[in-house]
């Protein structure tokens, strides 16, 4: 298995494009940068992506800084598939397995033609309240949904970010081919689940066919429609480029969820939402297509389902990617490449001009002295916020204020002439970052809490004594949708990076890569990480796997017996998602 570069070692080679890149056009073309000069990373999936301008074109180069499984074989046959279509959804694009030249050694990339317009978040941040582009957009999705459909393909992470919209919403195009399905690919299995706010709560790593975007357009398609008639349910709702009127929550319980119980109250809107809400509590392989929500046809028969004995509390925030505190530098400094949500309190913000005279400005959650995590907001992103800091009043106007703030967290930035080490999100788009009420900040910090931060050393410590010392190289998979899976994800990767000395016992009987694999990791994560019984499950297994398999690998009759006992697991796992 390879292991890729790190945010900071593609950072690093990639100052020198020209050296760095193999590929004779994009070699002369220049790097985006950060106003710090450094190459200018988007993260999506299981790459960073960079942006390369050439004398004719500009492109998107995709560079793997995460595994995944035969991620030559897939690029190759989803490759294949759309040059057959010739399809205006999709982007030119090269999987080079001779792209990048980094420490000496060489990686794959993936050269993409630049797609025009806005992500559909970006489109959706500012067009909101346009009912006619609403409904130009939702036609051209569903159009696209058609397209899928009858090709039998599937995008797999249908969302804000993937879908690129033009002229008023009549063009969309998808990005970020990473976890496609086509038919040549069944065999392979799922590599990711997508965007938790646009996915069903019973999609599983098995779960894997051209019906995979099906709940994602039913979900953007009501959420348009009803935007159309009520956009000041956008604000209502928190809704943002990562969150369109529904999240995960809303799909988990529809009873429990204030969305539904609105829509449910609107004559307009009743039966869909009361449609909808079944599939939420539906199989996966009941979603009907979008087609047949709209026309009511093939909808799930309602789950019938015991009233609750006792009422039910409200239920943890489920975010897309991990949920980090501000304050914790320590803990954002373990993320270092990852996409997450930044939650904070604004204590300052700092105002500038760069020696091109563009203007910037720092929001930090802390003092600026010593270690702390702030926003990077330069021109760009200035230029991109409806909502900007008072230049009259720079540092009042913000000040006091909670913020979410979704993005990459890019490496440490360390002053040594003033002593200080800061670690940042950049800000280039309006939709990464949206001010919250305190009360929505704790709630959504309270995920963070599930593992209190002591069990977690415990357990990473058992680990570390077992496996040897961490890697600094991450490898994860996809990200966490929440502190309990980011920890468990550390410990997955620190045993994937010491393969040798591997100590899962699932792993050692079927492989790291295998279905079976991921589909216990993904019962593991989505099954027993949210109750406290299931986690002090994972924490016993993770205590006995480091003696339990150098047995089973030196005993034939026992290793088959394991297996047998995890294929009646897996079975039953995949019957009870």
């Amino acid at each position: 298995m390879m292991n890729y570069p790190t945010l900071e070692q593609y950072n690093e080679t990639l100052q020198n494009p020209q050296t760095a890149l193999i590929d004779p056009e994009l070699k002369k073309g220049t790097i985006a940068t950060t106003y710090l000069g450094l190459p200018l990373a988007l993260c999506g999936g299981f790459a960073l992506t960079y942006t390369i301008t050439t004398a004719s074109a500009r492109y998107a180069v995709r560079c793997f800084h995460k595994q995944s499984n035969a991620l030559e074989q897939r690029y190759k046959a989803i490759s294949q598939r759309l040059k057959s279509l010739r399809s205006r959804y999709f982007l030119d694009f090269e999987f080079q397995t001779q792209g990048v030249r980094v420490n000496g050694k060489v990686f794959p990339i993936v050269k993409m033609a630049w797609a025009s317009g806005k992500t559909l978040g970006e489109f959706l941040e500012q067009r909101y309240r346009n009912p006619m582009e609403l409904q130009q957009l939702r036609l051209s999705l569903r159009s696209l949904s058609s397209y899928l459909e009858n090709h039998h393909l599937a995008h797999g992470d249908i969302q804000p970010g993937n879908v690129m919209v033009a002229n008023g919403g009549l063009s969309v195009q998808l990005i970020d081919y990473d976890g496609m399905y086509v038919d040549d690919l069944k065999a392979l299995g799922s590599t990711e689940l997508g965007h938790r706010n646009f996915q069903h709560p019973k999609r599983t790593s098995n779960s894997w066919d051209y019906r995979l975007d099906r709940f994602s357009f039913i979900s953007i398609d009501l959420a348009l429609r009803v935007l159309e008639e009520c956009p000041e349910l956008w604000g209502k709702t928190q809704s943002s480029g990562d969150a369109i009127l529904f999240k995960a929550n809303d799909f988990i319980d529809p009873r429990q969820s204030d969305i539904f119980n609105k829509l449910f109250a609107l004559p307009k809107f009743s039966q869909d939402a009361k449609n909808f809400a079944t599939i939420c509590q539906s199989p996966f392989e009941k979603i009907p297509t979008l087609e047949e929500f709209i026309t009511y046809k093939n909808i799930p028969q309602p789950v019938i389902s015991k009233p609750p004995i006792a009422p039910l509390g409200p239920r943890p925030y489920i975010p897309p990617f991990p949920v980090l505190d501000a304050t914790n530098y320590a803990l954002c400094l373990q993320h270092v490449g990852d996409r997450i949500e930044l939650i904070g309190k604004i204590v300052e913000v700092k105002t500038g001009s760069t020696r091109h005279r563009k203007p910037y400005v720092f929001v930090n959650f802390g003092p600026w002295q010593g270690k702390s995590v702030r926003i990077s907001i330069w021109s760009e992103g200035l230029s991109a916020l409806a909502q900007k800091p008072d230049a009259q009043k720079p540092n009042r106007s913000w000040i006091g204020k909670w913020v979410s703030v979704v993005g990459l967290m890019e490496p440490p930035y360390e002053n040594r002439k003033y002593q200080y080490t800061h670690l940042a999100i950049s800000i280039t788009q309006a939709n990464q970052l949206c001010i919250i009420s305190e009360l929505e900040a704790k709630f959504r910090l309270s995920s963070t809490s599930m593992i209190s931060p002591n069990k977690n050393r415990e357990i990473l410590e058992g680990i570390r004594k077992k496996s040897g010392t961490l890697s600094p190289s991450k490898t994860f998979t996809q990200a966490p949708s929440s502190p309990n899976q980011a920890v468990l994800q550390t410990m997955k990767n620190t045993q994937s990076s010491n393969t040798k000395n591997d100590c899962f016992i699932a792993t050692a009987v079927y492989g790291p890569d295998s279905p079976k694999t991921n589909a216990l990791r993904t019962w593991r994560d989505r099954a027993l990480a949210p109750s406290k019984l299931g986690r002090t499950f994972i924490s016993c297994y993770y205590t006995l796997s480091p003696w339990v398999v150098p047995v089973i690998e030196r005993n034939e009759r026992l290793a088959s017996i394991v297996m047998r006992m995890l294929d009646w697991l897996v079975t039953w796992v995949g019957k009870h998602p």
